[in-house]
Parts: structure tokens; C-alpha cells; sequence
């Protein structure tokens, strides 16, 4: 399998600074062999600290989503960055397809990672007071990886169906030479959850003064459980996991300057899970760049969804120049700089609206608790909202599609909503000209490509359909 290798960078600097001059002059000076990477539990703790880091694969997913769907168009100042994904004309290959091929080395390289530092846990040296970390340290290695394999599933499959042989590989030791074929979708589905569900049995349980949102713990760990069982059909343990999150009573919905402040970070309100950005412009300067360049902006479409008089989300989430040009606000600015903001991945809102759409879809659908939970975060967002009564299922899925949209805009879910729902990507006539207007339902591109690099390097692999 081609990926990058992380080939424990992280531990590098420690290692060689207990080096001594005549283990210097004996080995290569740019080797760290694999019996020596990991020694003490520091090394296994650097290591960790670096699968963190690589899931800012998931500022990908963040990127294509918005690209690829109706929320957003390119800017004002757009030269060409995403131009060929936002048009439908991307490939397999690197020059045209690089943004959306991207992830899949990303993430591959994330479980790399991960399969580097689960073996050396219980093996290494560790401080009397490093021990009951031992097994922390493991469950959110194997949640992590099992969070991304779901990302390589959600973007490199088609939708759920467990008998399809088109899943993607399931990697589960580090072997950079490996030339793995596709698993089927239930194969990846059935690791994905025992890795997830292994995490959660060693995690500890969680109170308000114990939780943290930029590491994995029990309930943003049920959180992803409730994600990945939506995309599954899964409704029933969808509504359960959202209900355990959201039962926890952590991270209640708020409103007001409560709200707004998520996204200059000014606080970490509702936020269950994020990336932690200190100087990086990773996921702001994705928009727009430091200069105030609009690369890519929210779409008409989904401006037009907003009051602006009532909507708290309208000043959120869009800005205006001075010259009337409009902006992504969401990741624009923080007290740490222009477009250094940390990456969201999961809030509190998409637990309401998760458990919604399960409610609303359930074998016996439960109306009244998706109608109380969607009005929920309408009610902490819009001034003087009234309840809506939902009273049928088809009604109650729209409404609930229609507020992701809006309400989790530039996240990562919305041209992965329209996949899992089998619907077309409709944007506005003054979003896209007629030929990149619509993506209709079931096309090919809901899929992305397996990188050219990847079909090179590895004959046991096939590509998607239409590359």
C-alpha cells in the first residue's frame, strides 16, 4: 500500500538527544531502527500525540464536501483552487484529482500511524505514575483508527451495503509493503465498529469536570458511534448513542454570543470533538487566505436558507466584504490570528439532528421526539421560533436534511447526506453555470477515486466506477 510514512518522527528528536557520539558514528544519522523507536512510555505517548494530528485528515472531507455539493461556490478571488472538483472534471490522477484523492493517503497514514504505536503499549518502560494510562492510551488508538476507516469508507465506497466487495482495505498492523485487496463494506463496517466498541469498554466514564473535546473519551467516542450507525441504517443505535451524548448533559445546546463565540473559538461551547490549531490556517485559510482572498465562499443557496433578521447562523457563519462579496465567517478568525481557528468535527447539534432523522426513519417512526429534537436547535438559533409539528415521515426527513444544511454548513456532512439519501446535488442558477448545476443522484462522482499512485503500486486493488 502507497502512503506516507510517519516512521515515528515524533519520537525522533527525543531519541536522538540520549544519543551518544559513538552511536552517532556507528548508524546512519537518519535511521531509527523500528526495535529502538519505541522505548519508554513517553515515545508511545509522542506517538499518540501524532495520530491526533494526522486526523486533520478530516479537514479533507470538510474541503470536498463543501466543493462537491450546493453549499458552497467559488469566490471572488477563486484562481482555480478546487475549480476542477467544484466542476465535476477531477480523475484519478494527481493533477486533476489531488483534492479529492487526497484523503485516502491521509487517513492511510493515520492508521499507519496507529498500527505503529498499538504493538509497543504494554511492552515499553513507564513511570509508576504512567501505568493506568497504559490502556487509556489503547482505546483511543484503536477508536481512532476505527474513526478512520470510516472516512475512507464514507468517501472511497458507495452507500452501505454490507455484501458490496468494494469497501476499502482494512489495514491492522503497519506494513508499508503490503498490497491489501478491498474488503467488503460489512468487513470494514464489522472492524470499525469492534475497534470502537473495544475503545469504549477500557474508556472511563465522563463527567463535566473530567471531559475534554480535543481528546477521544466515552461520550464524543458514542458521538461517532451515532454517526457511523446513521450512515449504516442502523436507526435504533443511532438514537441510542445520540441519547447518550446528548443525555450526558456535557455539552448542551446554547445560543446568543454563546454561539457565535465556537467559531472565533472564543469558547469550546457544544463542540464534543475538535482539532486543536495554534498557528495553523489549515481549515480557515481553506476559504479564504490571510490577504482576505475569497477562494471558496458559501453558495446562494445557502445563504437564501438563512432570516438574517432571526438566524443567528446568517452573521455566524457568512461575512461581507466591503465591496459586497461574501465570505465563510464560520473559520475566519480567532484571538490567535486571521484564519487560525480550530477544526470542528463533532458538536452537540448534530446529535439533536442525528436523532432526529433516526426517530423520523425507525421501522416504527417516532415524530414527536424528531420534531422536539429539531426544534430544539431551531429554538437556540432563531429568535422567536415556533414549533413545528412534523406529520409524516417524508416531511420530517426533508425538514431535517434542509436544517443539516444549514445548521452543519461546511462540516463535512452535506454532499454526504445527499449520497446516503440518494439525492441529487441541485445548486442555484447563480451558483454554477448549467453544466456543473447538478450532480444527479447515484452518479458516479458520489464516489471518489482511489488515487492513481495507489492502482500503481498495488495490483490487488480496483478502481471505482467511471475513473
Amino acid at each position: 500500500m502507497k502512503y506516507l510514512k510517519y516512521s515515528y518522527l515524533l519520537v525522533a528528536g527525543a531519541l536522538a538527544l540520549t544519543s551518544c557520539k559513538k552511536q552517532l558514528d556507528q548508524q546512519p544519522t537518519d535511521l531509527i531502527a523500528e526495535a529502538n523507536a519505541f522505548l519508554t512510555f513517553d515515545h508511545v505517548q509522542q506517538g499518540t500525540n501524532g495520530a491526533y494530528g494526522a486526523y486533520g485528515a478530516y479537514a479533507n472531507d470538510m474541503y470536498v464536501s463543501a466543493l462537491l455539493s450546493d453549499e458552497a461556490k467559488l469566490g471572488a478571488g477563486n484562481a482555480g483552487q478546487g475549480a476542477l472538483q467544484y466542476r465535476y472534471q477531477f480523475s484519478s490522477d494527481a493533477t486533476t484529482g489531488g483534492v479529492v484523492t487526497a484523503a485516502y493517503n491521509a487517513y492511510y497514514s493515520m492508521i499507519d500511524q496507529i498500527n505503529r504505536v498499538l504493538p509497543n503499549i504494554s511492552t515499553v518502560t513507564a513511570r509508576p505514575e504512567q501505568e493506568a494510562r497504559r490502556e487509556i492510551v489503547r482505546a483511543q488508538l484503536l477508536a481512532l483508527r476505527g474513526i478512520a476507516h470510516f472516512g475512507l469508507l464514507q468517501a472511497y465506497s458507495k452507500n452501505y451495503n454490507p455484501a458490496d466487495p468494494l469497501g476499502v482495505p482494512v489495514m491492522l498492523v503497519s506494513d508499508p509493503l503490503a498490497k491489501p485487496a478491498r474488503n467488503t463494506m460489512g468487513e470494514v463496517m464489522a472492524q470499525i465498529e469492534k475497534d470502537l466498541a473495544d475503545a469504549k469498554a477500557i474508556l472511563p466514564a465522563v463527567t463535566a469536570a473530567t471531559f475534554t473535546d480535543t481528546t477521544i473519551n466515552r461520550i464524543n467516542l458514542a458521538a461517532f458511534q451515532a454517526r457511523i450507525a446513521l450512515y449504516k441504517g442502523d436507526y435504533d443505535n443511532a438514537v441510542t448513542f445520540a441519547t447518550e451524548v446528548i443525555g450526558s448533559g456535557i455539552k448542551p445546546l446554547v445560543s446568543g454570543a454563546n454561539f457565535s463565540g465556537i467559531w472565533t473559538d472564543a469558547n469550546s461551547n457544544e463542540t464534543l470533538f475538535r482539532v486543536r490549531y495554534l498557528t495553523s490556517t489549515a481549515i480557515g485559510g481553506l476559504w479564504t487566505t490571510t490577504g482576505g482572498v475569497i477562494y471558496i465562499a458559501p453558495s446562494d443557496k445557502l445563504t437564501a436558507s438563512y432570516d438574517p433578521a432571526t438566524d443567528i447562523r446568517y452573521t455566524a457563519y457568512i461575512g461581507t466584504t466591503s465591496g459586497g462579496d461574501r465570505y465563510l465567517n464560520k473559520f475566519y478568525n480567532s484571538s490567535r490570528g486571521g484564519r487560525v481557528v480550530d477544526m470542528k468535527v463533532c458538536r452537540i447539534s448534530e446529535m439533536y439532528l442525528l436523532r432526529a432523522e433516526a426517530n423520523a426513519r425507525k421501522a416504527s417512526p417516532n415524530l414527536t421526539a424528531a420534531s422536539a429534537d429539531l426544534n430544539a436547535v431551531r429554538a437556540a438559533r432563531i429568535t422567536g421560533y415556533v414549533n413545528e409539528t412534523l406529520t409524516t415521515v417524508n416531511d420530517a426527513v426533508t425538514a431535517i436534511l434542509n436544517e443539516r444544511f444549514k445548521e452543519l454548513a461546511f462540516e463535512g456532512f452535506r454532499f454526504f447526506d445527499l449520497k446516503r439519501n440518494n439525492l441529487p446535488v441541485s445548486r442555484n442558477a447563480s451558483d454554477a453555470s448549467p453544466d456543473w448545476q447538478t450532480l444527479p443522484a447515484g452518479n458516479f462522482r458520489f464516489v471518489m477515486p482511489i488515487p492513481n499512485s495507489e492502482i500503481n503500486a498495488n495490483p490487488n486493488t480496483v478502481q471505482n466506477e467511471g475513473y
